[in-house]
């Protein structure tokens, strides 16, 4: 009986090493930006490859957005092959909190709705500080799902 533990212990073991090496290299954080325009911190999901850590290599940056009644640990939870596109495309990806119903938008008669300024300014800001990232307008992107989707367009145009 003691034999068959070992075993299936051994075999255990063998197939959590293998699940292991099949993960993509990466860092998952939970990045938080003081926004001065909204007066709060705000929490962030940052997806970083583990070869970024030099110093001297640089990485475009993909923004994604939440939808309605979400939050910044969706693309995470939902998605968590998220991290395998951070790894392969060697790029970071940062999934900000949006508020359940911001629209991304800033809002002309609530001064603590200021996502369009948070985003676009304060985080791009934040993260270009932080994370190794190529700085240039043409090295990000931005995208997002449902009311993501609708500020990523915002975003953009604007």
């Amino acid at each position: 009986m003691k034999f068959r533990k070992f075993i299936f212990l051994l075999l255990l073991l063998q197939g959590l090493t293998a699940v292991s090496q099949n993960q993509p290299e990466v860092s998952v954080d939970t990045f938080y930006v003081f926004s001065t325009s909204m007066q709060k911190k705000i929490p962030n999901v940052v997806i970083t490859p583990d070869n970024s850590a030099s110093a001297d290599k640089k990485l475009p940056v993909l923004y994604l957005l939440h939808g309605a009644y979400g939050n910044f640990r969706n693309w995470i939870t939902k998605v968590p092959e998220i991290k395998a596109y951070a790894s392969r495309y060697k790029m970071i990806i940062v999934c900000p909190d949006g508020d359940p119903f911001s629209w991304y938008f800033d809002s002309p008669v609530d001064s603590t709705f200021r996502y369009e300024t948070y985003i676009a300014k304060e985080l791009v800001h934040a993260i270009d500080k932080k994370y190794p990232t190529i700085s240039r307008k043409n090295k990000r992107a931005i995208t997002g799902l449902s009311m993501g989707g609708h500020g990523a367009f915002y975003l953009t145009f604007k």
